[in-house]
């Protein structure tokens, strides 16, 4: 008979690449939601089942580990890495084992024929999935690079060893007999990444102009595109490991500074289990709830498995940052702080024990390393995208780059010739502050997609002395009410003078037409704002069009743009 009281829905079953939130080993993660019974008694029998099955299977050796949250739990099972597809198997037969233990319904499951199966067939079925995917020669080849420390990546479709020049790649299903292979050729290129809610584009961005002001071709990955040199190789989300790979095969790589975010990290672990150096910008409130990742606090946890990566490389900090503040004693390895205040309490004890650190003084970014050295770097009015001092969270992303360039050995000529140089920009930092002169008024552009950013460009424009201030403001449909109300009062910190409600057609995610505009509306006149100040348009491009027609000499205008990005570009280059 089916248990009404007890619920177990299957959130999702993936495959780990690399160094994860869990563990450090390959293999597969199943996240489930748990209601009417305790998740400890869940995991229990999930274990019993896993074990089972490993036995089966002739994978005792393999190992196990979850992670209870909120709402549910992440079970995880190791697996080698020709075998991951096959892990995943084995971990939802796991669990369809699990929920008919607990005489539950089953759902959700990516194999839905495996719910039918009894339990030989289920062992069968795995095993030939094991033997399908199996590729000793991989795997041979993958313990003697470790052995001869020489870097590789591999993928579905292919294994590589080096990177950068001495990048090659093969077929996985036509790899080399290891004795013809000159293991010390094939060498690393300097790597290091970056993460956090926000900043992580722009602080690619920077180091990319750091590393070819020194000379060097630096390779980025991001969330916008992915990048050689002065050659974008192709535009999208390639913060995972599939961009780190391409980027590291192509030959004229020889830096990496690789954008890694959330989403990547909870989906398949690190692109690349040892990096040089890593930078964490800040931790904020953003897409909460998926992968059981429901707090802040934990998602400073899942941004910090960055620092898996690193053996004898530097983390780079803000400890203006109170939950990276928070997290810092667990992590066990050589740190770099910065801090737009010199006194930061975190910063002097820091530096009483001989810890590097950057921060502001008296208007002079200024690095101080482990051996106490200290070196005036720049001035922040002399960094075009600070605007004199005004936006201070890109003062934060340009100590953060310090932290990370000098972490790196990158000379402080190099480090100044990028910042001075580095604009906010369509072309050096494109949807991140990007500034337009037009009709004698100053027009800011940003992409900000939650409170933490807006904060930081509402901030940014409230220093800005204006006659007039202009604010257009769109979010997603899938955002909650209440997140709707925070960002539009993070927004409303600019105390602009009129605001533009712009409509998200293409992000309505449920909503109705008119539904977040009304709701963001409501929230302005509820915090002051007179309700003739406030303008409906049906999207960006038609919101930046009403604003451009009331621009006159001296007045600011901030858009925050979601879509139509393109379009409102070219609108206002051509203004």
């Amino acid at each position: 008979m089916k248990n009404e009281t007890i619920k177990l829905t299957l959130d999702d079953c993936r495959r780990i690449t690399g160094k994860s939130l869990l563990w450090e080993k390959t293999g597969s993660v199943l996240d489930a939601f748990v209601s009417g019974i305790d998740k400890q008694q869940v995991v229990e029998q999930w274990l019993v089942n896993v074990q089972q099955l490993q036995q089966e299977v002739n994978w005792s050796d393999e190992a196990t580990c979850y992670r209870l949250f909120e709402d549910g739990i992440s079970l995880a099972i190791s697996a080698p890495m020709d075998a991951l597809y096959a892990s995943c198997e084995l971990n939802e037969a796991a669990w369809i084992l699990t929920c008919k233990h607990f005489s539950v319904d089953i759902e959700n499951i990516e194999n839905p024929e495996l719910v039918q199966m009894s339990y030989p067939e289920l062992v069968n079925k795995i095993n030939l999935s094991i033997a399908e995917e199996a590729n000793p020669q991989l795997m041979s080849l993958m313990c003697q690079a470790k052995q001869q420390n020489a870097p590789y990546l591999v993928d579905d479709d292919d294994f590589s060893l080096g990177y950068g020049v001495t990048a090659k790649t093969w077929s996985v299903f036509d790899l080399p007999n290891p004795e013809t292979i000159n293991w010390q050729q094939y060498q690393a290129v300097p790597l290091a990444l970056v993460t956090g809610t926000n900043g992580k584009s722009t602080s690619v961005r920077i180091m990319s102009q750091i590393i070819k002001a020194s000379g060097k071709c630096c390779g980025v990955t991001s969330t916008d595109f992915i990048r050689v040199g002065e050659k974008i190789i192709d535009y999208g989300d390639y913060s995972g490991p599939g961009g780190a790979r391409m980027l590291l095969r192509h030959p004229d790589t020889e830096f990496a500074i690789l954008e890694v975010a959330r989403g990547g990290i909870l989906r398949r672990g690190l692109p690349i289990d040892n990096v040089d150096a890593a930078l964490i910008t800040n931790i904020a409130e953003d897409h909460l709830g998926q992968y059981g990742i429901n707090t802040v606090e934990a998602l400073a946890k899942a941004k910090a498995v960055v620092a898996k990566a690193l053996t004898t490389g530097t983390l780079v900090l803000n400890a203006d940052d109170h939950y990276l503040v928070a997290l810092a004693p667990s992590l066990d390895l050589k740190i770099c702080w910065f801090s737009l205040d010199e006194q930061n309490p975190v910063l002097q004890q820091h530096k009483d024990n001989s810890g590097a650190i950057c921060f502001n003084r008296d208007g002079v970014l200024t690095y101080t390393n482990n051996q106490g050295y200290e070196s005036d770097i720049v001035h922040i009015n002399d960094i075009p995208m600070t605007l004199n001092g005004a936006a201070k969270h890109n003062i934060q992303n340009a100590l953060g780059a310090i932290g990370l360039a000098k972490s790196l050995n990158i000379d402080n000529k190099s480090i100044v010739q990028a910042l001075t140089a580095f604009s906010s920009n369509i072309d050096d930092n494109p949807g991140r502050g990007n500034q337009f002169a037009i009709k004698g008024a100053k027009v800011v552009m940003d992409f900000a997609h939650n409170a933490h950013s807006m904060d930081a460009m509402a901030n940014t424009s409230a220093n800005i002395p204006a006659k007039r201030k202009f604010l257009m403001l769109s979010l997603a449909g899938d955002r909650s009410d209440q997140e709707v109300i925070n960002m539009t009062k993070s927004a409303l910190k600019m105390q602009p003078d009129v605001l533009v409600t712009a409509e998200l057609e293409s992000y309505l995610r449920g909503r109705e037409i008119g539904d977040i505009p009304s709701l963001m509306a409501k929230t302005a006149i509820e915090n002051g704002m007179s309700a003739e100040n406030i303008l409906y348009a049906e999207g960006p491009l038609a919101g930046t069009k009403k604003i451009l027609e009331q621009l006159q000499p001296d007045d600011l205008a901030l858009l925050l743009v979601l879509s139509e990005r393109n379009n409102v570009i070219e609108l206002l280059q051509s203004s």
